[in-house]
């Protein structure tokens, strides 16, 4: 039976006669929706790039699960190299739109070894600063850290207990903001922490207390009865009953681990809308999600996971006077599993529609208490400003993320389930109705003190350039010249059966990844080892020789899975360096295409590339392309984008930019000199192109120029490469810098 509730703004709605307002009617829609903090996610291993964020947004996916395994770490305090690629990830996911559930752990073997307490807290004290600093993009933190793959259930350190549990938690609790919440492995492990029994009441959520701010992972969901051990044996409906109250304020998240008798759709919705679900991994187990797919349930588990709200109706004012009161009510209902668990402002706005001018009015409305199953009744009394412009209105809904920096990022608001409101630019929800904003209207003078304010919105970032979005459709790659052209024309029928049979390959890029694409006559198994070498230094001399190949192989592509070339004398030696962004077909279950990010081939203008499938076959050989693969492989030149593109004159060898320390982390100095030359200007652009920084300049002939990582608007850069550009009456010089934060 579906509740309602009911919020009021200094305006009771009983009190508005029905003639004074509008009433519009709203269409929900059926649409799979991209929003955040909510729905499937993915789980990687290795660094984030943009192809897997684009690919993620292909899917409606919002939710990155970063697991960091430490087995280096054991024993020592984590490296500043390893800490700025963790900052690298939260950069790359608030570029992309994406939010993080991280988990940190040690081994991923049963009989593995993790660490020691007092290492544990060492590494939490290390990672504090970090989470902090980019808690505007974590969704939660589950617990880890103790036991095998971090589930608190094995511990070579025998730290699965609850004293030492309670320690843990209570260290990475401190170490992240009280708006963000920590998740456990069992509701039994939480109460045993706490000692307290009752799960969260409305009156205790979003307090900061720590029994608000800790949540639940259930990382066997419908493996059996007990969901394999998250569930009390002798308590199983207690446990279940629990969650239902504590998870309508805290995140529930998890995967599935097995088929059984229970992974059907029936127990799947059932278990989903008791405990709340919000996040559920998109890539484990594939059984179940397939029996999912069979039953038909899927499409409705990806709308429902987390929040889904659908405007119901809205009463709202035709006109309004300057200086006079709007008044504005609307209902709405949440049709998803659960509500969302971090921050979230609810803003009225208003727009002109010729000039485009703004007006925002802040409510204190909290959308985390509209609860899975209850319609919600808002209604909303605000003063219009004397001065405003006359003229007509859009008015808006507006879920934001309350984080400045995300406040308005169209990916990080939320997206009302109707059709016809979504404004895609601002994410901004329309209300299909204009208010005429004129001095001849009628009603009464605004007395209160929740006015509409006159706001300039920040331009969101413009989006990333990419040649390729990595969705299993390939109509992206049209434009794309094969590279198996005479004489390295790839046919099928020279293999041992069509599954292991290369027949094309494509190669491509943009400002941060390699881009690459091949096909099979048969279709993608993975009983194969499907490999893309690449000579990223363009020198034959170094790297692995696959069977006896022309090039020298510095990185493998191994079905998903990224590999660097650690040997000596080009024998068979790779270190694992994480995961490949990779994505088969979706119809063409023969082709592939993939990622792999440009920071591992540094100043590479020019790459060698070898395909080659492992048929697991030693009596029949494997496939090679090019065929002629130990006298030629196929070249790749990287296609410069950003400033690279604008045709810069190249530097005549007697001006020489002197730049120190590159790479840099706080201030860098660019010191050079003319000879009877004019300098205009320098410049530091992104490595897209953007203006970054207008350095000041001097007149003078030995010139000394700083840059401390600031942006024109004041800002710190992020991370990364950049283009430095000083331009004189004669020439143009182009140098990188490096900035490591």
């Amino acid at each position: 039976m579906r509740k309602i509730i009911s919020y009021v703004l200094l305006l009771l709605f009983a009190s508005v006669s029905a003639s004074e307002l509008k009433t519009i009617h709203y269409s929900p829609s059926d649409e799979i929706i991209f929003n955040p903090e909510r729905g499937f996610s993915t789980q990687i291993q290795s660094g984030i790039n943009s192809a897997l964020i684009n690919s993620l947004k292909a899917q409606k996916i919002s939710v990155i699960h970063r697991i960091y395994t430490l087995p280096q770490f054991v024993d020592k305090p984590i490296p500043d190299s390893y800490l700025k690629g963790i900052e690298r990830d939260f950069t790359r996911a608030r570029e992309g739109g994406m939010k993080l559930v991280l988990r940190f752990s040690y081994t991923d073997r049963i009989n593995g070894q993790d660490a020691a307490l007092d290492t544990i807290l060492i590494h939490i004290g290390q990672l504090e600063p970090i989470l902090r600093r980019n808690a505007d993009v974590i969704a939660y933190v589950e617990a880890g850290f103790i036991g095998a793959w971090g589930e608190w259930y094995y511990s070579s350190h025998g730290l699965n207990n609850t004293r030492d549990r309670r320690t843990v938690l209570y260290a990475l609790l401190d170490a992240l903001p009280e708006e963000r919440a920590v998740v456990v492995r069992t509701p039994d492990y939480k109460r045993r922490i706490l000692e307290d029994d009752t799960p969260l009441q409305e009156n205790e959520a979003f307090s900061g207390s720590r029994k608000s701010r800790i949540g639940a992972h259930n990382d066997c969901f419908l493996a059996d009865a007990t969901d394999m051990g998250t569930y009390l044996g002798h308590n199983i409906e207690g446990d279940k009953n629990y969650l239902n109250q504590d998870n309508r304020y805290v995140p529930q998240g998890g995967e599935t681990c097995s088929p059984s008798a229970y992974s059907d759709c029936g127990h799947a919705l059932t278990d989903l809308a008791r405990m709340h679900w919000s996040v559920l991994n998109k890539d484990y187990h594939k059984d179940v999600l397939a029996q999912w797919e069979t039953e038909g349930c899927m499409d409705e588990i990806k709308k429902r996971l987390g929040y889904r709200f659908v405007l119901l109706q809205a009463q709202l004012a035709d006109s309004v006077k300057p200086g006079g009161k709007m008044q504005i009510h609307f209902e709405l209902a949440n049709e998803g599993f659960a509500s969302p668990f971090n921050p979230r402002l609810l803003e009225i706005i208003i727009r002109n529609e010729e000039t485009k001018k703004s007006y925002r009015l802040e409510t204190n409305v909290d959308p985390r208490f509209w609860q899975a199953g209850d319609t919600v009744n808002v209604a909303v009394n605000g003063g219009i400003p004397g001065d405003i412009e006359e003229g007509n209105y859009q008015v808006f809904l507006h879920l934001a993320d309350p984080v400045h920096a995300l406040r308005y990022r169209p990916e990080y608001a939320i997206r009302l389930a109707n059709e016809e409101v979504w404004e895609d630019s601002t994410g901004y929800n329309r209300m299909l109705h204009s208010v005429a904003i004129s001095n001849a209207s009628d009603g009464v003078d605004y007395s209160g003190n929740l006015w509409f304010a006159d706001f300039t919105k920040e331009p969101p970032p413009p989006p990333q350039e990419t040649t390729i979005i990595l969705d299993g459709t390939f109509d992206d790659w049209n434009d794309i010249a094969p590279l198996d052209v005479y004489p390295n024309a790839e046919f099928p029928g020279d293999a041992l059966n069509d599954n292991v049979d290369l027949t094309g390959m494509w190669a491509a890029n943009d400002a941060d990844n390699l881009y690459l694409s091949y096909t099979v006559a048969g279709e993608i198994k993975n009983e194969y080892f499907y490999h893309v070498f690449i000579d990223a230094d363009n020198d034959t001399s170094t790297g692995f020789h696959s069977g006896g190949s022309y090039m020298g192989a510095d990185l493998m592509v191994e079905n998903s899975s990224l590999w660097l070339y650690s040997g000596q004398n080009g024998e068979w030696a790779w270190t694992f360096a994480g995961d490949a962004t990779s994505v088969v077909g979706a119809e063409q279950r023969g082709r592939v295409e993939l990622a792999v990010d440009r920071f591992f081939f540094a100043d590479a203008g020019l790459v060698n590339l070898l395909f080659n499938i492992n048929d697991l076959n030693e009596y029949v050989a494997d496939d090679y392309a090019p065929d002629a693969y130990t006298n030629r492989a196929y070249h790749y030149s990287f296609i410069q984008s950003g400033v690279d593109d604008k045709n810069a004159e190249s530097v005549p060898s007697d001006f020489h930019v002197r730049i120190f320390p590159n790479p840099f982390n706080s201030v860098v100095f660019i010191n050079f000199d003319l000879d009877r030359e004019k300098l205009l200007s320098a410049i530091i652009y992104d490595i897209r192109g953007r203006l970054t920084k207008k350095l000041d300049v001097d007149a003078g002939t030995s010139i000394k120029l700083k840059w401390n990582g600031d942006t024109n608007t004041g800002k710190m850069a992020a991370s990364g490469m950049y283009i430095l550009r000083i331009s004189t009456n004669k020439r143009i010089s182009n140098s990188k810098l490096i900035l490591l934060k």
